[in-house]
């Protein structure tokens, strides 16, 4: 069995974004609404670490990212949900 949760995209407040260098663990976090104004490079706080290091053409992954975000919310025709998952019983439930 498994327990489901549906995010409206107009829910997403914030990407959380997670160093995963060994022994750091640091954590940056963004307003999905600003991602589309984005420059520069995005580090890890901890250690420094660059969390975003690869492009789309010119444009950093999170940039867009937010990008499409905007474009999807403002669609009259469909609404965007993320959908996650989960078994009963897993601890994040």
């Amino acid at each position: 069995m498994e327990k489901t949760l549906k995010i409206p995209l107009s829910e997403l407040r914030t990407v959380r974004l997670v160093c995963n260098r060994a022994d750091c663990g640091g954590v940056a976090e963004m307003p999905t609404d600003r991602l589309d104004g984005l420059t520069g490079a995005v580090s890890c706080p901890s250690c420094g670490h660059a969390l975003m290091p690869r492009t789309i053409g010119s444009i950093s992954g999170l940039k867009a990212l937010g990008m499409t975000l905007k474009s999807l919310a403002g669609e009259p025709g469909f609404s965007v949900e993320f959908v996650l998952s989960a078994p009963v019983g897993h601890p994040d439930v």
